[in-house]
């Protein structure tokens, strides 16, 4: 999963982008995805409800998967594979032979590639389980905006917890002269209408591509999977992970301290927009020719889990900031540079224990804090006669 940021190399400031934080280290997204692994855990079983009844192709065919926005941890290979063990008793159960599998990893160029396919590595357990049923595995550089194969070629296309990311901040919301421009915050929370407004016709016009795309690619019969973080609420006042909100007080911190000019936070913007239900319906019903639902879901996020498993809130603070890091760091340093990326996730972590404090003492009640919920969604390719 990559995502863009505007990059002060210059004034006015312009695009670039930056992707999840990069390697095998502490503060790595490889490292720091149990979150998502947990999430995505709990639905994989909504999937598979739906490949126990799709039209397999023949035995000497090859079976293709992709996975939309896979970034550089373990999660896609498990993800992928869990498919393929649903896909191989399908195919026991009807005794037939299962066909060569395929599988593609799909991200942004920028994306890191080596250490993914470390888990496929000789060395490591995936590459066992990976011999035993029988894949190949090979990246695709691209966006999932666009089509990346040719018409009829996936039998399953999956995306988890990608969608919410936007491929670029709208325009209109890096121009001062603009009424969309975010001055005075780094996120949606506080933003004017229209600025959320230029957000919500940067997600549809990505949403409409990419259904698109799929629709060209997945064959009769395929399926597509997909997790994305929406909104339950109205589309404004926007409403926002409290986490992330968390994250746009302290940039204000350091901007009333002068470690951060206001220009530069004016500029920067959290490059992620959470649809509501009735912009994502409206997508679907565009597209009812194409894709039947199987499966729409909303799961209701708990953010008072955040604090199990931990002895202290101290601990489930640091581990909240290794998970923001995980995801932001690599953003966050192109931005605004290492010393004060440093000094921003010091004072995180101080904001997220002093939320969880309020949260543990019953000051504050976290599901009054978000209207935030993960979509899951089931789509069918409908036959073509």
């Amino acid at each position: 999963m990559r995502v863009h940021a505007a990059l002060p190399d210059s004034s006015p400031v312009t695009p670039g982008c930056v992707g999840m934080t990069q390697g095998g280290g502490d503060n790595s997204y490889a490292q720091n995805s149990k979150v998502q692994r947990k999430l995505t855990d709990s639905v994989l079983p909504l999937f598979f409800e739906a490949i126990r009844s799709m039209r397999l192709p023949e035995s000497d065919e090859v079976f293709r998967i992709i996975d939309m926005g896979c970034s550089s941890g373990p999660n896609t290979v498990t993800n992928v594979e869990a498919i393929i063990e649903q896909v191989q008793a399908r195919y026991r159960e009807q005794g037939s032979k299962m066909p060569e599998v395929q599988v593609f990893f799909q991200d942004l160029p920028d994306n890191d590639f080596n250490t993914l396919f470390k888990y496929l590595s000789s060395e490591t357990k995936n590459s066992r389980i990976a011999k035993a049923l029988n894949y190949k595995a090979a990246a695709v550089a691209g966006s999932f905006c666009d089509c990346l194969f040719p018409k009829a070629n996936i039998n399953i296309a999956l995306s988890t917890l990608a969608l919410h990311w936007l491929s670029k901040i709208p325009d209109a919301v890096l121009d001062k002269q603009s009424p969309a421009y975010n001055c005075g915050q780094t996120d949606l929370h506080c933003a004017r209408l229209a600025t959320v407004q230029a957000f919500s016709e940067q997600a549809e016009r990505e949403l409409d591509s990419f259904l698109a795309a799929r629709a060209y690619e997945v064959v009769s019969g395929g399926l597509v999977f997909l997790t994305f973080m929406i909104q339950q609420g109205d589309f404004y006042p926007y409403r926002l992970d409290p986490l992330v909100h968390a994250q746009d007080e302290v940039w204000n911190q350091l901007v009333a301290e002068g470690a951060v000019s206001e220009e530069l936070r004016d500029a920067y913007n959290l490059p992620s927009y959470f649809r509501t239900l009735g912009e994502v319906k409206k997508q679907l019903e565009k597209y009812s020719s194409v894709f039947q639902v199987e499966k729409y879901e909303v799961i209701p996020q708990k953010y008072d889990r955040m604090l199990d498993g931990y002895s202290n809130l101290r601990q489930s603070a640091r581990a909240q900031v290794l998970f923001t890091q995980g995801l932001c760091e690599s953003l966050h340093e192109s931005y605004f540079g290492k010393s004060t990326t440093d000094l921003f996730y010091t004072r995180l972590e101080e904001a997220y224990y002093d939320l969880f404090s309020g949260w543990k003492s019953g000051a504050v009640k976290p599901e009054q804090l978000s209207s935030l919920g993960m979509l899951v969604l089931t789509l069918r390719r409908i036959t073509v006669c």
